[in-house]
């Protein structure tokens, strides 16, 4: 039987890696729910092959420095956005990049921002 390790060996890793740092549970329970189809619960891609369900309006992104200690930080449409907010005189704070509650909220300040901005 071909296993997730077999076909995606770095993603299989990290998913043991993400295991010891965050928590068995937590780890499984996201997995869980993209394997359901959930999106914005786990999503990798190597190899050519893609596994979990991925997500259009990502607040988080889990990624790992090159110790491959696995953090959290914001995507690049969020970054884009907060340049954008801070631009026109929109102060965004980032308080704990690694909150990902902090994380959920900037993103619909952002986003309300952004409708707005499209509207005016």
């Amino acid at each position: 039987m071909t296993t997730l390790r077999d076909l995606m060996p770095v993603t299989a890793a990290r998913i043991d890696r993400m295991r010891k740092q965050l928590g068995v549970d937590v780890v499984n329970t996201m997995i869980r729910n993209a394997m359901e189809g959930q999106p914005g619960q786990f999503f990798a891609m190597e190899n050519h092959r893609t596994f979990g369900t991925p997500e259009t309006t990502v607040t988080t992104v889990i990624c790992w420095d090159e110790l491959d200690r696995c953090y959290r930080r914001d995507p690049q449409w969020m970054i884009d956005a907060t340049e954008f907010a801070n631009s026109i005189g929109i102060e965004i704070e980032v308080v704990d990049e690694q909150d990902h509650e902090e994380a959920r909220e900037r993103a619909k300040q952002l986003r309300k921002i952004l409708r707005e901005a499209r509207h005016a």
